[in-house]
């Protein structure tokens, strides 16, 4: 097997620097070894690693904001997608303006007048589709998973319409939007914990695609 010697300086760069970091991180706490780490300035190179990183993806996410306003200023010039763009662009102008200018009443009741309402208007794109996606698997042939969906459905819709005489169902409703959703919540944190540790582990044994290629 052929090796190139840039694929190997790589990985051998990335796994040094990911041990680092993880040393400097995760050995401020194990007693007289964490005193040699700081002796050597581990931490404090961790931290610098840390924050280089940090400016690195915000200059990414400069570069794509601008990206994003130089294709929709190309098609302002297109008839039939002109308007879109131009709420767009409207809308970023507007967002940082209110970011840069200082702060006061008046811009915070206006950003959070739009903030409230694109909430309430994906609030309720979210209710079409549960009621929606509800009448097509009832439409369908029923199986237990299908009802229990629809029971759920109408359940929390139920319980959550401010409507007196409805203890039961309201009872039930909350129990479902804290112990299930909560647990869902959780299991998707965990999910992505480990997919950052498994990345990480990848990146440490030099598995990871751009170092492999």
């Amino acid at each position: 097997m052929r090796l190139r010697l840039g694929a190997v300086l790589v990985t051998a760069l990335t796994i040094g620097i990911a041990l680092i970091t993880l040393v400097g991180l995760l050995g401020t706490n194990i007693g007289p070894i964490s005193a040699q780490i700081e002796r050597f300035g581990i931490t404090d190179f961790a931290r610098l690693l840390l924050q280089f990183a940090a400016v690195t993806a915000a200059v990414a996410v400069l570069v794509g904001v601008v990206n994003l306003l130089g294709v929709h200023l190309r098609r302002t010039r297109r008839r039939g997608q002109a308007i879109y763009s131009a709420v767009l662009i409207l809308s970023f102008v507007i967002v940082l303006g209110f970011g840069i200018l200082p702060r006061d009443n008046e811009a915070r009741a206006a950003v959070d007048g739009v903030q409230i309402a694109l909430e309430t208007a994906f609030s309720g794109l979210v209710l079409f589709s549960l009621v929606y996606g509800a009448v097509t698997i009832a439409n369908r042939r029923p199986s237990w998973a299908s009802l229990l969906f629809v029971v759920t459905v109408v359940t929390v819709l139920v319980g959550a319409l401010p409507v007196r005489g409805l203890g039961p169902i309201a009872t039930v409703a909350d129990w479902l939007n804290r112990v299930p959703v909560d647990a869902g919540g959780r299991a998707i944190l965990l999910g992505i914990a480990l997919a950052t540790v498994i990345a990480g582990v990848r990146v440490l044994i030099g598995q990871g695609r751009a170092t492999r290629e």
